[in-house]
């Protein structure tokens, strides 16, 4: 996912998403992304930590690679460092896009949800037996007649599918991605409000924000 460039040292401070996709300065992958939400809650995203209040969002691919992403949903979403790959990115589009247009979804949204669920890793499992690019339990895979969950586009379809169905019950992106990451049940008990789940709060804030990135980025 490169989208960067290096911008000229006077412009290195704080830089708002608005400012960042407005520019019309080229954007390659050779930088990190950091964000910094402020008190009035606006994000502030720059190439480097710029202090404490700065948090990874997105690795360059020319930087470290991150830890495995196996066992990674026992960890908190907010430690976590999403890799910016463009080659996978590039490599699973195609399938994201026809997905996506299929179910009458927002490429977007498709794109944060895999980025949020394994960071296009097809083979990512979770500690609790979710695998592939959108993470499918097995009772979801069977539900959608997956075969093969580390099928790219056996999983992105089936995923697809399964985020209309959660968007036409509960009509929000917001809650769609809580219904993703807690289930369904989770969502109805809790009068269609994002669960409690500390975990599940910090998922959907992620996806939003990824969401808001790739609206202007693919």
């Amino acid at each position: 996912m490169g989208f960067y460039n290096i911008f000229p040292s006077m412009l290195r401070s704080i830089f708002s998403f608005t400012l960042l996709c407005l520019s019309g300065i080229p954007l390659i992958a050779t930088a990190d992304i950091y964000m910094y939400i402020d008190k009035k809650g606006n994000k502030h995203f720059s190439e480097r930590k710029e202090d404490k209040n700065y948090t990874l969002l997105l690795r360059s691919d020319t930087n470290k690679k991150p830890h495995s992403f196996r066992n990674w949903k026992a960890k908190s979403y907010t430690n976590i460092s999403i890799p910016r790959n463009k080659t996978l990115q590039r490599k699973y589009h195609p399938i994201i896009i026809k997905a996506a247009e299929k179910n009458q979804l927002d490429p977007a949204f498709l794109h944060a949800i895999i980025t949020a669920e394994s960071a296009y890793q097809s083979k990512a499992v979770s500690s609790a037996g979710a695998q592939g690019l959108m993470q499918l339990m097995p009772e979801t895979a069977k539900r959608f007649s997956v075969t093969d969950s580390f099928d790219p586009i056996q999983n992105i379809y089936a995923g697809a599918l399964y985020l209309k169905i959660l968007l036409k019950e509960f009509k929000t992106r917001e809650l769609a991605a809580a219904a993703y990451n807690a289930g369904e049940g989770a969502v109805r008990k809790y009068k269609r409000q994002i669960p409690p789940y500390p975990e599940t709060q910090k998922y959907v804030s992620k996806v939003l924000t990824f969401y808001q990135y790739y609206q202007h980025n693919l």
